[in-house]
């Protein structure tokens, strides 16, 4: 099989990341996995790490798929507004920049009980 399709992965460094990232890596089918995070992640083959700013994406090269599993917790985000620019904004954004580059599938990780009209704030904006 031919080496052919090119990954994104927004939050490889988290807990559902890291998982995900272990899939595409040890597929052959996969050329290149362009990780997205706020930190760099040890060199491995076909693994290239990008250390971005969500919001002010550099423009991808041609991308086949994408993951998005960006997360945090209010606690450690501080404030609702800091939760929701991670788990809102920045997924949006990656997402707008991978549909931008071709990607013909994307995966979002999200939240049991998400929904947009829920009236528990977390649950809203995974929603």
């Amino acid at each position: 099989m031919t080496a052919a399709r090119t990954v994104v992965l927004a939050g490889a460094t988290g807990l559902v990341g890291r998982e995900i990232l272990e899939g595409p890596l040890a597929d052959e089918s996969v050329k290149a996995v362009h990780a997205l995070g706020r930190r760099a992640l040890s060199p491995q083959p076909k693994l290239i790490s990008n250390v971005v700013d969500f919001a002010a994406l550099p423009p991808f090269p041609p991308i086949d798929e994408a993951y998005l599993a960006l997360g945090t917790t209010i606690k450690v985000a501080g404030s609702q507004a800091a939760f929701r620019a991670v788990d809102l904004d920045a997924n949006l954004a990656v997402a707008r920049a991978v549909k931008a580059a071709g990607a013909r599938r994307i995966g979002l990780v999200s939240a049991m009980g998400a929904g947009a009209q829920s009236r528990i704030f977390y649950s809203r904006v995974k929603g």
